[in-house]
């Protein structure tokens, strides 16, 4: 029994091995098969298609940071966009001209443009160099002695060149045709387009392109898509001079890339070139990720592996309130429309541009900067060289930002300045009486006053009516050197050290005359620099930082216009608030505040018509400046004040240029004043 039950056993064993030695077999069978499959009847197809897979490095392109007005309402953002990107083939020159004419066909299409360097040297219609007729020759030319002739060769016989020769056009296409091929072909002359360095020929394309280039590939070798992200703008007119815009690296490639490595800049990056956009550039902008990527022999992508995430920019949240803004926009334009238009013997009706400021006067936050005429940051984005050349070279200097770079003399709106130089100095006291007649010998010089026979008035009085016979014998009494001081100490001839470009403007002074024209000073310089004339000339932004320290009692803060940062993670980086002491007496600066309340308030101020039924006190001083242009043109026009008079929150200065008189501006400020404390009409 044992003996039959171990046979049994044993042929069971036998059976399952020949079972498991089949299966085997087959197996190994198999894969024999599939190895002669790979090595020898298809071997040459499998070869073929591992050699046009390649594998290379690529970007993720990291989304630039947002811009949001101080409540959060979008200002600058981003959204996807397309490029078109080409790899060289080997195609010979004249597949590649006909591949290129398709492409531009397509483009044509769709309305897409595409980048042409050559455009920017060499036109048509007619054909002349605009610009390095030398080095472009030095790329096109096929050898030294064909360099050489076409040194001299009329711009024409270039183009026949290029046709004939540099890049072997067909003669079925037109001139015309011709031309574009060549825009294209010298991209890909000066730029090698290979699988690891693809040439990007246009941005921002349309969605139909896309889809044809993709889905017709065959068509377009060489020719494929990718995605990135794009600036946009919303309603930007309104701060264009603030966010400023966005143009190519170019020469500040070479400085940034050293000083921000971290950030890997190359030749071909968009970056801010003015504005928040420039001043914030190193937070707005990501880090671009990075991928391995697995492309075929036209640089189109068919799988990838990410190395490195992207890291998008930090958004930034400015201290503009849009809806202040667009208010202070719309009175400003408004405004120098009716300016224009009004009568008056000094008026030549020529009023053109302007500013307004409106600043926090206890942190320094900017609350309104308009600069106008305005313009589109996008116009910028676009690309569009005829309306970027449109901007630059417009009469009224449209990308000009006027509230921070504008330079004007500031007239009577200086005299609150020398009043505190006054004061200080021990010149006068707020009761001190000055003999005001109509005419009045000082410093040698016979001088008028506008206000006529004032007889003897205080500083109340004088800021009232603006009488520049008390100023000019209050500033020749005071002295230039005490007057110099005391602007010092309020902000002018220095920067105020807000994040975007400023100019700091010139003060009238001894050291300024000298250097500036060689000559000493004269009695009669203080006369004039004392009315805010002469050399004195400065921004509105200067002038709404010393009104604001007037209005806090003497605290000089940092303007600025980035109210905070906020980082991928979430995390806030607040602006710090930074100010100086004036060093100004208590006593100094309620002497000026009480004389500028009644300049909007008393029976005799300057600018009580317009405030007359405000509901609470404002502050002010207007001021017409000469330009020595009035035999032809307007005096500008200023005014600076600050509310509430008791209790004071903003401060806001406008300058118009020709505007003719000070309080032909008040009208602007007061909107201002409105918009922010949301006065209705029913209480003006």
């Amino acid at each position: 029994m044992n003996a039959e039950l171990q046979k049994k056993q044993n042929f069971d064993l036998k059976r399952r091995f020949i079972i498991y030695l089949v299966i085997v077999m087959l197996i190994c069978a198999v894969f024999l098969r599939q190895l002669v499959d790979i090595q020898i009847v298809n071997g040459q197809e499998y070869l073929d298609t591992s050699m046009k897979r390649i594998i290379t490095n690529g970007v993720i392109y990291a989304n630039r940071g947002n811009i949001y007005d101080r409540y959060g309402v979008p200002i600058a953002g981003n959204r996807l966009g397309f490029c078109v990107q080409f790899v060289d083939t080997g195609l010979s020159s004249r597949e590649k001209n006909d591949l290129i004419a398709r492409v531009i066909r397509l483009f044509d299409a769709n309305g897409d443009k595409y980048s042409s360097t050559m455009r920017a040297i060499f036109a048509n219609n007619p054909y002349r160099f605009l610009t390095n007729k030398e080095g472009f020759i030095r790329q096109i030319a096929v050898s030294d002695a064909d360099r050489e002739m076409l040194l001299e060769a009329d711009p024409k016989d270039v183009f026949k060149y290029m046709r004939e020769k540099t890049f072997d056009i067909d003669p079925i296409y037109t001139d015309e045709e011709a031309y574009r091929i060549m825009e294209l072909r010298y991209e890909m002359l000066i730029r090698p387009a290979t699988i690891s360095d693809p040439l990007v020929i246009a941005e921002d394309v349309s969605i139909e392109t896309v889809v044809t280039l993709e889905e017709r590939n065959r068509e377009y070798p060489g020719f494929s898509t990718f995605s990135k992200p794009f600036r946009e703008y919303y309603d930007a007119e309104l701060v264009a001079h603030v966010i400023g815009h966005m143009g190519n690296i170019g020469e500040l490639y070479d400085e940034w890339s050293k000083k921000y490595p971290e950030l890997g800049y190359t030749w071909k990056d968009m970056v801010g070139k003015t504005g928040i956009e420039r001043s914030e550039e190193h937070v707005l902008r990501g880090i671009n990720g990075k991928i391995r990527k697995e492309v075929d022999t036209d640089g189109r992508l068919t799988s990838y592996e990410i190395v490195e995430p992207s890291k998008p920019g930090q958004d930034i949240y400015l201290t503009i309130d849009l809806n202040l803004q667009k208010a202070a926009l719309e009175s400003l334009k408004r405004n120098i429309e009716v300016i224009r238009n009004r009568e008056h013997k000094k008026n030549f009706h020529d009023a053109n541009a302007g500013a307004v400021i409106a600043m926090d006067v206890k942190t320094g936050e900017i609350l309104a900067m308009v600069s106008y005429p305005t313009y589109d940051p996008a116009v910028f984005l676009e690309g569009n060289s005829e309306k970027i050349n449109y901007l630059y070279t417009h009469p009224d200097s449209i990308t000009l930002n006027r509230a921070t770079s504008g330079k004007y003399a500031p007239g009577s709106t200086y005299k609150p300045l020398v009043a505190i130089a006054a004061l200080e100095s021990g010149t006068i006291t707020p009761q001190t009486l000055v003999y005001c007649p109509s005419r009045k010998e000082i410093g040698g010089l016979m001088w008028s006053n506008l206000e006529g026979n004032q007889g003897r008035i205080n500083l109340e009085k004088a800021l009232e009516t603006s009488s520049n016979m008390f100023f000019f014998q209050v500033g020749f009494d005071t002295g230039i050197d005490n007057i110099v001081k005391w602007a010092k100490n309020f902000g002018f001839g220095k920067k105020t050290g807000i994040e975007i470009g400023e100019e700091i403007g010139s003060l009238a002074s001894r050291e300024f005359k000298l250097a500036n024209y060689n000559e000493g000073w004269v009695p009669a310089d203080t006369c004039n620099a004392a009315l805010g004339q002469l050399y004195n000339a400065f921004t509105p932004i200067q002038l709404v930082n010393y009104v604001a320290s007037i209005a806090n009692g003497g605290k000089l803060y940092r303007p600025h216009l980035v109210r905070k940062r906020v980082d991928a993670s979430g995390e806030v980086h607040l602006t710090e608030i930074e100010y100086r002491e004036s060093r100004a007496k208590e006593s100094t600066i309620k002497a000026v505040q009480k004389g500028m309340v009644a300049v909007t308030n008393s029976q005799d101020g300057t600018a009580v018509h317009i405030f007359k039924d405000f509901p609470f006190e404002v502050a002010g001083k207007t001021g017409t400046a000469e330009t020595g242009l009035e035999a032809t043109s307007s005096s500008n026009a200023l005014f600076v004040c600050y509310a509430p008079a008791d209790n004071p929150e903003i401060a806001v200065a406008v300058v118009v240029e020709k505007g003719v008189w000070g309080s032909w501006t008040a009208p602007i400020a007061k909107d201002v004043l409105m918009a922010y404390f949301n006065i209705k009409e029913k209480q003006r």
